[in-house]
């Protein structure tokens, strides 16, 4: 009986184990947490260049917000050094804040 109950705790200490190790590698938890300056952030002087050269260039992007919002158009019109119209559908635009996104890929 006493073997049993060690490989029944035995067995419970290695499930707890690889869940709370699977949990900490594939998931960001922060419940509670809205410090934005935890969030990786492309620097400024780089979102505002590919920023200017995706414009020049009508390349499809897709931005990341900071809240880990993605959107995929183009950049159709620089409003001003910060602030930028990207064109989603042919309906659908936004207005694109340089400070608000969290980096611009090509696609």
């Amino acid at each position: 009986m006493q073997l049993q109950t060690r490989l029944n705790n035995n067995f419970a200490k290695n499930l707890i184990h690889s869940t709370t190790d699977f949990i900490d590698r594939n998931f960001d938890i922060r419940f509670g947490e809205n410090d934005m300056s935890q969030l990786i952030q492309m620097p400024m002087n780089q979102l505002s260049l590919f920023a200017h050269q995706s414009l020049e260039n009508r390349y499809l992007v897709v931005i990341t917000m900071l809240n880990e919002e993605q959107y995929h158009g183009k950049l159709i019109k620089a409003v001003d050094q910060n602030k930028y119209i990207m064109k989603i559908t042919d309906g659908f635009y936004k207005i694109v804040e340089l400070d608000q996104l969290k980096s611009i890929n090509l696609i």
